[in-house]
């Protein structure tokens, strides 16, 4: 649970002063133009803390700092901060949680006890403090990326850069551009909303839908924006849907929703063409490679125009495309704050859907939004992206750097290579597919066996009977293991409707089936670790006693899934009044290998 800390008013601070002022006392003191209750008064010093200063110096001591002292050393904690800059650098940040886990760890390993930290275990309090002692570490959200874009090495972006050398020599900012498309989404996201301490699935009012709309944008080195081009996914358009935009935005439609090379056609020769004709001079273009982006008729008229047409390198646009670096992200935020507004409204809330209507309207605030930024953010992609002006150093500082071994362990950075090369490596190719010879009417088992006349993949019915005959007839198979590991074949998955999947929660069934009386519980002991079934707004609950005193007891609280039970990440953590504590039970039992269990006593109610 939370701690509670209430300061009152008039409670004295550890420290009040800084060590500026401490020194200036310390030397008017050592002056004798003060006295020690002078320079109390005048200084906002407490005169115990003047006098052990002063015998501290005289006895060439250091003062402990006050509170509590540091867990770890100095070079511990150097050590800690050296090995999570590593982990973040090679791809593979370490979340508060598994830092947590480092740090028990290292102490079990070394055999020490730590009495503040709950089984060597320390909380979330201690991390806040440690990132206070650090400030060159923060919280962060981490963007996923797939495994060919970590495969990007300094020297394709070296290439890159080179080439472009070439190409944009003599071209100002003006001339340099760069499209990319992205789509809004009819969803605002999750939000952080006041509701009742313990309540467990709080829920907030408000349509959305997984619809989206297309929107191209280009921008050019100098910070000018062109309006943007919008497509919707519809067989036609309608002139509701045209009406009150941004000024010289065009529409279009497709059956997918997104663009096509016929669309990317009609927006190079309609929107960023007439706009390149104006400047004098050879102009550039830069996009993606995207196939749909690489049309005839868009190169044939960039030629007739001097327009250079450039593709970024394949898998590189998160760090080489200046529109995905520093301007869609404000662009989504902003989407994000005015979708949310009007899902507020009377009309949001009529509509269960984003009407394309209204899309114009909305689009034109949003553009209203980010138009006071949108020339820096432009001008800030380009440079970040090492194109305007023409540098590669912005783009190696962002890939993976050698790190100083003088500080971590040759074998922890020896690791940490060896994983990030086996995720920066090409797969593996997938295995061909080929017919089952079935029976119709017969379903087939994962394994399937191999004529060794014709070589061709035969089905077996898969039955209890037939199942250690296939073992014993093929040799190969007999030490296999019978299920595979990306299934779940544990007697649990009985219990699961198909339609939900494995991981599905669902609310209970019928909710009464918990308020039953007939629950064969043990005797209530009243001590920490005892299995106990308390009650929560008129249902029954399995759980562990964490902590106690005498009006009531913390229970970690488990969670429903289906007729099993698991353990919720967070925990559950409430206090409860010991005449909402029924009894106890038997620890509950782990089914198979995810992290599902049985609770005995519950079971005896949904069995019968």
């Amino acid at each position: 649970m939370p701690r509670k800390y209430i300061r009152r008013a008039d409670a004295r601070r550890y420290k009040a002063y800084s060590k500026e002022k401490l020194e200036e006392c310390l030397l008017t003191l050592q002056n004798k133009t003060m006295t020690q209750r002078e320079a109390e008064k005048h200084f906002n010093i407490p005169r115990r803390t003047i006098i052990n200063y002063i015998k501290a110096r005289r006895m060439n001591v250091p003062i402990r700092p006050p509170g509590l002292p540091l867990v770890f050393d100095d070079e511990e904690e150097s050590q800690f901060s050296g090995c999570l800059k590593l982990m973040g650098t090679y791809g593979f940040p370490v979340s508060e949680s598994d830092f947590r886990y480092i740090v028990k760890a290292y102490l079990d390993k070394t055999g020490r006890t730590v009495k503040r930290f709950k089984n060597n275990m320390p909380g979330t309090e201690w991390v806040a403090s440690f990132l206070s002692r650090h400030p060159d570490l923060s919280r962060r959200f981490a963007a996923k990326i797939r495994r060919a874009r970590a495969a990007i090495t300094p020297d394709i972006l070296t290439e890159y850069i080179e080439y472009l050398r070439k190409e944009l020599e003599n071209v100002p900012a003006a001339n340099i551009w760069n499209y990319d498309e992205t789509n809004v989404t009819d969803d605002p996201g999750n939000k952080k909303v006041i509701v009742k301490r313990g309540s467990k699935y709080p829920e907030l009012l408000r349509n959305s839908s997984k619809s989206s709309i297309s929107l191209m944008f280009c921008g050019s080195a100098d910070g000018e924006l062109l309006p943007p081009f919008v497509v919707s996914k519809s067989s036609c358009l309608w002139t509701t849907w045209t009406e009150g935009g941004p000024e010289g935005t065009r529409y279009s439609c497709s059956q997918s929703g997104w663009f096509d090379m016929s669309i990317f056609t009609e927006w190079f020769q309609s929107q960023l063409l007439p706009k390149l004709n104006k400047i004098p001079g050879k102009k550039v273009i830069i996009g993606d490679n995207l196939s749909s982006h690489i049309s005839l008729d868009v190169i044939n008229q960039c030629k007739e125009n001097n327009i250079t047409f450039l593709c970024l390198p394949p898998n590189s646009t998160h760090l080489t495309q200046p529109l995905d670096v520093a301007f869609f992200r404000p662009l989504k935020v902003a989407w994000r704050s005015i979708l949310s507004e009007w899902k507020s409204s009377a009309s949001g809330y009529k509509n269960a859907i984003l009407p394309k209507g209204i899309f114009p309207q909305m689009l034109k605030r949003l553009v209203d939004a980010i138009t006071p930024n949108s020339s820096n953010n432009l001008k800030a992609g380009f440079t970040k992206c090492g194109i305007y002006p023409l540098d590669v150093k912005p783009l190696l500082d962002r890939l993976p750097h050698a790190i100083d071994t003088e500080a971590i362990n040759d074998s922890f950075i020896q690791s940490l290579e060896i994983k990030r090369n086996a995720w920066t490596q090409g797969v593996e190719a997938s295995r061909g597919r080929k017919k089952l010879k079935i029976i119709p009417g017969k379903s087939v088992a994962d394994q399937m066996l191999v004529s060794p006349t014709t070589g061709e993949i035969e089905a077996v019915p898969c039955s209890s009977s037939n199942i250690v005959g296939v073992i014993e007839a093929v040799p190969s198979l007999s030490s296999a293991v019978i299920h595979s590991d990306s299934s779940e074949t544990d007697d649990h998955m009985s219990l699961r409707d198909s339609s939900e999947g494995p991981f599905s929660d669902v609310e209970n069934e019928d909710p009464n089936i918990l308020n039953s009386e007939n629950l064969a519980l043990l005797p209530l002991v009243k001590k920490g670790g005892q299995y106990v079934v308390f009650k929560y707004e008129g249902e029954l609950f399995p759980g562990v006693i964490t902590k106690m005193n005498k009006k009531g007891a913390v229970i970690s609280s488990m969670k429903r899934s289906l007729k099993n039970w698991k353990w919720p990440q967070p925990k559950d953590e409430l206090f409860y009044t010991w005449k909402d504590v029924l009894g106890g039970i038997n620890p509950p039992k782990k089914i198979g290998r995810r992290e599902f269990y049985s609770v005995p006593e519950f079971d005896q109610i949904w069995g019968s």
